[in-house]
């Protein structure tokens, strides 16, 4: 069943905010494309109603990627957004993440991974926080063998 997490970090009149529907179904097989395989047998497929911006989607992915080890164990586990929206004013694309890491927390009741936004007075920005094992969009790569 969709279910709609609401995603808001307010602070003094600024703030973050999006809201992710989606689903969860495991399956024999992958599912077909298009779909993106986020880690070994987990999957994320993306609204169909409209293209999303490729940020969107990066950042989506990298959400889904907070949790994978807890998520995979067994046959696919597809994570079926059906929707993402958010208001057009002060968008980061980041939120997409904190979003949908928001939805896996309600939906499996996995405790959370250390993922959060501050907001910065001085620079007028918002700061995001990943967990210490999290690299946003960097690839795992072995270490060359000592010569």
């Amino acid at each position: 069943m969709y279910e709609t997490f609401r995603y808001r970090h307010l602070h003094a009149g600024v703030g973050l905010a999006a809201d992710v529907c989606a689903d969860a179904y495991e399956t024999d097989r992958p599912p077909r494309p298009p779909a993106l395989l986020i880690h070994r047998s987990l999957y994320l497929r993306l609204p169909a109603d409209r293209t999303p911006y490729w940020l969107e989607a990066a950042w989506l992915a990298f959400g889904a990627s907070l949790h994978a080890e807890q998520l995979v164990n067994g046959p696919a586990l597809v994570l079926d957004v059906d929707a993402f929206t958010y208001p057009g004013a002060d968008f980061r694309a980041e939120v997409a993440a904190l979003a949908l890491d928001g939805w896996i927390h309600r939906r499996f009741q996995l405790a959370p991974c250390g993922a959060s936004a501050t907001y910065d007075k001085r620079s007028h920005r918002f700061a995001f926080t990943w967990p210490s094992s999290a690299a946003p969009f960097a690839d795992e790569l072995p270490r060359p063998d000592p010569a």
